[in-house]
């Protein structure tokens, strides 16, 4: 499904994983010099969390209700693992503890490139199929207002320690 600027949600999601892989990488240059650029770091989780949301509330229920239960679970499993991965950075860089961040950190991006890879060859061309013209639409309007409600995780979250493999 398209908006109506002629992108379609999918290309619109993964314009987002763009976004926030720039962001990660600021942060993740950032380790090897003398301060770590966590305001980059916060700016990317805030937005990761962001589009978790939106793929959780809005993308994927369509998307599973099409038949594609499977690819849908793997992504939901994998959105707990990289909330969890968030959770122990955030709270190592709060304890100022680069340390122990950057030790998370090599899992967190390759997960997380494992799983956009997956999303943009499966599912999102599935949803861009699928996503009757109101859920394109509230998608849109909820990437750009980059607004979660407070207090939301995702589905999976908790599930696994930041260590378990």
């Amino acid at each position: 499904m398209t908006d109506t600027s002629g992108v379609t949600v999918g290309q619109l999601l993964e314009r987002d994983h763009r976004r926030i892989d720039e962001g990660f990488e600021r942060f993740s240059g950032s380790l090897a010099g003398p301060t770590a650029d966590l305001a980059a770091f916060e700016d990317a989780a805030r937005a990761l969390r962001h589009h978790i949301y939106v793929e959780e509330v809005y993308h994927f229920p369509v998307v599973r209700a099409s038949g594609l239960m499977a690819p849908v679970l793997v992504m939901l499993r994998e959105h707990g693992e990289i909330w969890d991965l968030l959770d122990a950075i955030t709270e190592a860089l709060d304890r100022d503890d680069v340390a122990t961040a950057s030790s998370h950190w090599p899992r967190l991006a390759n997960v997380l490139e494992q799983h956009n890879a997956k999303e943009e060859r499966i599912v999102y061309p599935a949803g861009d199929q699928q996503l009757p013209t109101q859920i394109a639409s509230t998608i849109t309007a909820a990437l750009a207002t980059r607004e979660t409600p407070s207090g939301w995780t995702c589905e999976m979250a908790g599930r696994r320690a930041p260590g378990d493999s």
